[in-house]
């Protein structure tokens, strides 16, 4: 089976499932909406008869009020019943209902139809429910009044009418009505009609197949929503594995939910009918054109080759199996310079000409054995005039008119290797272009690198210069000043003179260690260090600086040690700390909270202080070098430049940030996790 043959059969299967999808759709939801529109008419007219039937019934309980001797046996117990239970007894085989009732206006039994009334406190209760008002009394001034409720499946529906005396309820007359009568019209008719109660409780199926207690027991299964093209919504139940469309009203006073069922297994026999027969017109009508339209391929295929060939702009050649031209198009004659009768003797490879490139394309052309195949192969063409030209040649094996032979295509890509030698050399200006700028970026880089080492060197030796000069002039004034003590002998003078001079000298050598540790190099190995032992150590140190802060250290017992050099990051609290409490000195109440916590294999530590913080514009330059806030002599600005470095050589980082909530910084420590 070809290809052809495949596509032609999946097209056509594809037209005739399309087809009858659609004339199914079409149908179904035409006689949807046409079984709605009966369903809704039956269902308005089954509602007129149950309000007729139920209105019959409401003349009833005046007939027990009515009797002459009702106010006697209500107000004096001593008084015989006999008469009234006669009365009723009539009454109820008279109207075919299923009792009549004199109640105690508690709703207790005092007179029935029957025999065996198995009257009860619920039936009590439902009954005087209508009659009490807001406050739950039980209201006088009422007529008529409608009760129902269900009961082991069955709906029992009462009529029931309060019996005045002098203003005051001495009774109530009820009459228990057979709501089966409703539905002996329907069964006659074989309609599906279900009734249910404000619970969504059937009690009365019209129909033997959908029985109420079923109902209730197994519901309704599937229950689906169609819209159809009309925008009308039906809605359809699954019953005893058979589908219904569902119509329903609700009564309001009742609180009754009316529903007209319409079975749907003729709809859907219908629709499939409908469907076989489109799928079978379909299939018909798609041979005859599929017949038709094969027909016609067959008597114009040589014409609309020869059309398609003719027309085209691209050079096209028909060669017969001794490579021999059977016919060229107008474009392929441009192609060659060639005149009408030049191409009748003209065998194929006297069209490319004698070209290195072409040498393996012409022996191809005279090898008779095989018909070559070649696709989008360079090659310059033979033109006839003198102006050969480059193009892409293609070579496929071809039949047509039961002759075999093959199609040369050409097309002309002169421009194409014109636009190619353009875009090379621009690209060549470009790359040479690319290397100057290069050249003088990398040029304007070395220069900005040098500038911003001069700017820092120049920012160094003003800060050195100042942290120096001051502790040297008061050095040389102690030393000038001690030249006269000591010919005065002033030992006492001199003696304080050289203290000063040796915390100068003091000062200047912790300057120096500063830039010292500013140069430190890389450490070469990190080891597990406990955050704890490290604090306490810094702590142990600064404990004249801390004697007036509340520190609040908040590191579980269960977090990691990190991984770090204990020597530096005993540094990093130590400058961390020393910079919370200086930072604090004016404070009232100053407050330190140091907590860490671990985030996958990372360590987060945190210093919160409430001192006075720093402004905005001076948080991006708190880690460079000799960045100070601080007034001349007090530092070189090397303590947090000092810390990121450590951080950073640690494999860690650190960020500043003021706090918003209350005053102060808070500085987050970010270090690996030990393993152990």
């Amino acid at each position: 089976m070809s290809n052809k043959f495949k596509i032609i059969a999946s097209v056509i299967l594809g037209c005739v499932i399309a087809t009858t999808f659609t004339v199914r759709e079409i149908c179904k939801d035409w006689l949807l909406d046409s079984s709605r529109e009966q369903a809704e008419n039956q269902l308005l007219t089954y509602v007129v008869d149950i309000r007729r039937v139920l209105a019959s019934y409401k003349y009833l309980p005046y007939l027990i009020a009515e009797q002459e001797n009702i106010t006697a046996v209500l107000t004096n117990p001593d008084i015989s019943t006999t008469k009234i239970k006669r009365a009723l007894t009539q009454f109820d085989k008279a109207a075919n209902t299923k009792g009549w009732y004199l109640l105690k206006p508690d709703g207790s039994l005092l007179v029935s139809s029957r025999h065996n009334a198995n009257w009860d406190a619920k039936k009590a209760d439902n009954i005087t429910a209508n009659l009490r008002n807001k406050t739950g009394e039980l209201d006088n001034d009422k007529g008529v009044l409608t009760s129902s409720y269900i009961a082991n499946g069955t709906a029992n529906y009462y009529l029931s009418l309060p019996i005045n005396l002098n203003g005051k309820l001495i009774g109530i007359a009820a009459v228990e009505v057979d709501l089966t009568a409703l539905s002996e019209p329907w069964l006659t008719a074989n309609e599906f009609i279900l009734i249910s109660n404000a619970k969504n409780q059937f009690f009365l199926s019209s129909h033997p197949q959908i029985s109420a207690t079923e109902m209730n027991t197994r519901g309704t299964i599937g229950i689906k929503t169609r819209q159809l093209s009309n925008n009308a919504n039906i809605y359809s139940w699954k019953i005893n594995n058979s589908d219904y469309q569902v119509q329903q009203v609700q009564l309001d006073d009742l609180k009754w939910h009316i529903y007209y069922l319409t079975p749907l297994s003729n709809l859907y026999k219908t629709v499939d009918i409908a469907g076989f027969i489109a799928a079978i017109l379909m299939s018909l009508l798609l041979s005859i054109l599929l017949y038709r339209h094969e027909r016609r391929q067959k008597l114009y295929s040589n014409a609309a080759l020869m059309q398609m060939i003719t027309g085209t702009n691209v050079g096209l050649v028909l060669l017969n199996n001794d490579r021999s031209i059977s016919y060229i198009n107008p474009t392929a004659m441009r192609y060659f310079g060639l005149k009408n009768d030049d191409s009748n003797s003209l065998h194929a490879s006297k069209l490319l000409t004698q070209h290195a490139d072409n040498q393996h394309v012409v022996t191809q052309l005279h090898d008779l054995a095989v018909i070559p195949t070649i696709t989008g192969m360079e090659v310059f063409v033979n033109n006839h005039q003198g102006n050969d030209f480059p193009a892409l040649l293609s070579i496929t094996p071809l039949a047509w008119s039961q002759q075999r032979g093959s199609l040369m295509t050409f097309v002309d890509i002169s421009k194409r290797k014109r636009a190619e030698h353009a875009l090379s050399q621009a690209n060549t200006q470009l790359e040479s272009r690319v290397q100057e700028i290069a050249a003088e970026l990398y040029t304007a880089q070395e220069e900005l690198l040098l500038s911003s080492k001069m700017a820092a060197l120049g920012r160094m030796s003003s800060a050195i210069n100042h942290e120096l000069n001051q502790p040297l002039t008061g050095i040389r004034t102690l030393l000038s000043s001690n030249i006269l003590f000591l010919e005065q002998g002033n030992t006492k003078v001199l003696r304080s003179n050289m203290v000063l001079i040796d915390k100068l000298v003091k000062r200047m050598l912790s300057m120096t260690a500063q830039l010292k540790v500013f140069a430190f190099n890389r450490p070469e190995r990190l080891i597990a260090t406990s955050i704890t032992e490290t604090l306490a150590e810094v702590f142990t140190l600064q404990q004249p600086k801390l004697t007036k802060i509340d520190i609040v250290v908040d590191v579980p017992d269960s977090l990691p040690q990190v991984l770090a050099e204990p020597h530096r990051l005993h540094q990093v609290f130590s400058n961390l700390v020393s910079n919370a409490a200086a930072a604090m000195q004016h404070t009232t109440q100053p407050r330190l909270l140091i907590s860490a916590s671990q985030q996958q294999n990372r360590i987060i530590i945190t210093f919160t202080d409430n001192g006075t913080g720093v402004d905005e514009d001076a948080l991006e330059h708190l880690f460079e070098p000799f960045y100070t806030s601080k007034k001349i002599g007090e530092g070189l600005g090397l303590g947090l430049s000092i810390t990121a470095n450590i951080m950073r050589d640690m494999q860690g980082e650190i960020t500043a940030k003021n706090n918003t909530e209350q005053t102060g910084m808070t500085f987050t420590l970010t270090l690996q996790a030990s393993d152990h």
